[in-house]
């Protein structure tokens, strides 16, 4: 979605700036800008980042606004930006408030920003103190918990409804709702223990929730913006990673007191130092790691959990701008999407080494990934983000890691689905355009799309429910709806209104390696 939602921004931004580049600017002073800073913390730092250099919407600052007049900037806020989350502020900030930060804007630079191990230390939120208190099996009907789907609930303004919806996979009934801090991004399970979820907004809060009573019993802000998030394979640690600031850390399950802290830096393939966001987090069966790549660094490090003192082993040169990634089923090999080689780099977690790596088109991408299963073989699934002439999504042999076809789609595509018991691979075609609001279905034996349906709002994160009977699919923008899906016969079987729905996440993912594998109920 970062690199997607970038060049939806990036269009609207120059359009504004186009029309409006010949405006004054308004002069402020010095507590008009303490007062925007306060201002952009509350309503604009969980998309731009909280030091204002850009998250998954573009940076706020005079260096890139260089050719921008304040009134471009106001007209944009104003307005909005169609086919973004980027909504409408007139009538949310006054006019003073926009002018303020419209000045912020203009005039200042990106700002430096620090959150360490203490400031996570003394985030945490308790509100269970006794989860003994809590109730042994669900206080709702549900036939079994794998059967949960978690919706990250944005909200259209990131703050106001921002939440975590749980539906019932079968009968498609809301069954509890989490509010958050800000907009939820990530979400996952405890595979040990299966009444805990764990989730995390754009503004770097993680929330431990019990299914049981649909309740957040703890809370804890990691970092400032970033959603990186896994669990230990023996469901004793959460680790969470950071875009703002560069760092990681490793929590208790439990108590979600912090055991170690990462500042996220090193080489990167060009040998220079430098900071990192944080990419994707995993945690895997094949050992007890956990493992997170350094996007900027373009390095993975392997975290041992079984030593008392956490070791890492960094594993260099991976690739240039390493994102998300997808597991072989066994959990030894590790394939992640790195951006700007246009290939998938596979790391062998036991020889701890770079594989081999997979051409992937012009910017490769996962989302959760997804592995299936056809004439005895396993076959990765990898999307494609990138706007190119030639969007494809890339299908590998997992034991030889050879493409088996690389299957042309309608536009850049972000997060497949797929389960063992449907005949189709799902794909969402997200960015803009005209195709933007569209899914599209691959046969799992010819490999090809089949079929394309129009989902009502921009299509992102489809997900099977646990006995792969439906999938549910997130209709965004315009839309605001979940839409759910017959996943034989492909047919619409409900519409469910939700503020800027976003990642799906079924309670299945954990008794599985990797999305696709898992076994029906």
């Amino acid at each position: 979605m970062k690199m997607a939602e970038k060049r939806k921004w990036s269009v609207g931004l120059s359009l504004a700036f186009f029309v409006f580049a010949c405006l004054a600017t308004t002069p402020v002073n010095a507590g008009d800008m303490d007062d925007a800073g306060k201002l952009y913390n509350q309503n604009c730092a969980v998309c731009h980042g909280a030091d204002r250099g850009g998250y998954f919407a573009p940076a706020l600052t005079k260096e890139r606004l260089v050719n921008t007049t304040e009134a471009a900037i106001r007209s944009m806020a104003i307005n909005g930006i169609p086919e973004t989350q980027m909504p409408p502020w007139g009538g949310k900030l006054s006019t003073p408030e926009l002018r303020k930060l419209s000045a912020l804007f203009k005039n200042t630079s990106k700002e430096e920003v620090a959150f360490g191990m203490e400031e996570v230390r003394k985030s945490l939120e308790v509100y269970v103190e006794d989860i003994s208190s809590l109730p042994s099996k669900p206080v709702y009907p549900i036939r079994n918990i794998h059967d949960l789907m978690g919706i990250m609930v944005r909200g259209r303004y990131s703050t106001d409804n921002s939440r975590v919806v749980f539906f019932d996979g079968r009968t498609h009934r809301q069954v509890g709702e989490i509010p958050t801090k800000h907009a939820p991004h990530n979400m996952n399970y405890n595979p040990v223990d299966l009444r805990w979820a764990y989730a995390v907004t754009d503004s770097g809060y993680l929330y431990k929730i019990d299914l049981y009573s649909m309740r957040a019993v703890r809370s804890i802000r990691t970092g400032l913006n970033g959603p990186s998030l896994a669990v230990s394979r023996d469901g004793n640690y959460v680790m969470a990673g950071s875009y703002v600031s560069h760092n990681a850390v490793i929590l208790d399950a439990g108590t979600f007191e912090p055991v170690k802290f990462f500042d996220l830096k090193g080489e990167n393939p060009d040998g220079q130092m430098v900071e990192s966001d944080s990419g994707m987090i995993t945690g895997t069966p094949f050992a007890d790691y956990l493992v997170v790549a350094l996007e900027n660094a373009g390095q993975v490090w392997i975290i041992d959990c079984s030593k008392p003192d956490l070791p890492v082993t960094k594993i260099k040169n991976v690739g240039r701008h390493l994102h998300d990634a997808v597991l072989s089923p066994e959990g030894r090999y590790l394939t992640i999407a790195s951006y700007e080689d246009g290939n998938f780099p596979v790391v062998d977690l036991k020889e701890k080494k770079v594989a081999v790596k997979i051409p992937g088109g012009c910017t490769p991408h996962f989302g959760s990934g997804a592995i299936i299963k056809v004439d005895g073989k396993s076959l990765g699934i990898g999307t494609n983000i990138g706007s190119c002439e030639n969007t494809v999504v890339t299908v590998w042999d997992m034991e030889t890691f050879d493409v088996v076809k690389q299957i042309p789609v309608l536009g850049p595509t972000e997060s497949p689905a797929a389960h063992p018991d449907s005949k189709y691979v799902v794909v969402d075609i997200v960015g803009t355009g005209p195709d933007a609001d569209k899914i599209q279905m691959i046969d799992k034996e010819n490999l090809e799309v089949v079929k394309t349906i129009t989902v009502g709002g921009h299509s992102h994160f489809p997900e099977y429910t646990a006995m792969g009977d439906y999938f549910y699919v997130s209709a965004g923008y315009k839309g605001d709806k979940l839409v759910i899906y017959k996943s034989d016969t492909m047919e619409k079987e409900k519409e469910i209104p939700l503020e800027s729905p976003a990642g799906i996440f079924s309670h299945s993912r954990s008794k599985t390696v990797s999305i696709g594998l898992e076994d029906a109920l």
